[in-house]
């Protein structure tokens, strides 16, 4: 089967997690009776208004991440205002326009674009997870990319069903709540599609190389959330810096700087507010949180009970 068109978008939301290199590193696993009270990865702004409180996430993840710490859902609860990355409301049609977006419509293909034996394994690979091969052959490097990842990651039961995101945006809609959103879905797909044509490339074979350990990664980078090893998905972030310049600066570094903004006219929103944004959004150098404090802000890690899952 092909991914689901939630999985895809999602995916390309956290190409970071899915192309970071290998990090060594021993983190706890919820639910241990060693299991420490500082997951997931939960900063406040301190400030004389109303509470706003900065959550990170994963995009994708398995059941058993369920059910959350209660006094996780507390903060949920008293929340007036949901702030995501993206309107999750029409994920669907945003997945579509981004298949639309990363497929040639000029008579270009794949294998122009990529070594021979690079284009040999895509296909292959594609191929016997269900996605035709004619669509393969139209793909841009990107889409080949983002499409190989999500069918990788949904092999080891990881599933934007399951993210963070989605979770707290069903419940978001039952409870009324006031839903916003830092960027919109074609605004996503253009950190993809303005990518230099080596960039693109460069990101689809580093993927191909990183595919088989791909689950392995997310698993390593779950586990550290669960636990709230920040500086763990900091590490893992670093790492892929140093391969990808070009789609970190895009996907990262240029989204926080534009966020930032947004996320101080919460702060000075009279309601609580609880955003909730990739966690390597919010760690490490160049992050949400560094931004906020260089401006001024004071942020606070907050402490959440194990989950009970």
């Amino acid at each position: 089967m092909p991914p689901s068109l939630r999985s895809l978008l999602f995916l390309a939301l956290l190409p970071l997690a899915m192309g970071a290199q290998a990090v060594v590193a021993q983190t706890v696993t919820p639910g241990s009776p060693t299991c420490p009270a500082s997951d997931p990865p939960l900063w406040e702004v301190v400030h004389d208004g109303a509470p706003l409180h900065l959550l990170g996430s994963v995009h994708v993840l398995r059941p058993d991440a369920y059910p959350l710490d209660e006094s996780l859902m507390e903060i949920f609860e008293s929340a007036e205002v949901m702030v995501f990355e993206l309107d999750l409301g029409g994920l669907d049609a945003q997945a579509m326009e981004m298949m639309e977006r990363g497929t040639y419509m000029d008579g270009r293909t794949l294998d122009g674009q990529i070594p021979a034996e690079a284009f040999q394994e895509v296909t292959e690979r594609l191929g016997a997870l269900g996605v035709p091969a004619q669509m393969v052959a139209a793909m841009k490097p990107w889409m080949a990319a983002l499409m190989l990842s999500s069918l990788a990651v949904q092999q080891g039961g990881y599933e934007a069903e399951w993210g963070l995101d989605l979770h707290f945006h069903r419940k978001a809609v039952e409870a009324g709540k006031t839903l916003e959103a830092l960027e919109t879905a074609r605004e996503q797909i253009e950190v993809f599609e303005g990518m230099s044509a080596e960039a693109q490339v460069a990101y689809l074979l580093s993927t191909l190389e990183e595919l088989d350990d791909a689950v392995d990664r997310m698993d390593r980078m779950s586990r550290a959330w669960r636990a709230g090893d920040a500086e763990f998905l900091a590490d893992m972030i670093r790492e892929s810096l140093e391969d990808s310049p070009e789609l970190t600066e895009r996907i990262l570094f240029q989204r926080n700087r534009s966020w930032v903004p947004a996320i101080e006219g919460f702060l000075r929103d009279p309601r609580p507010t609880l955003v909730i944004v990739g966690t390597g959004h919010l760690v490490g150098e160049g992050s949400v949180n560094e931004l906020l404090e260089e401006r001024g802000w004071v942020l606070e890690r907050r402490e959440v009970g194990c989950f009970a899952g």
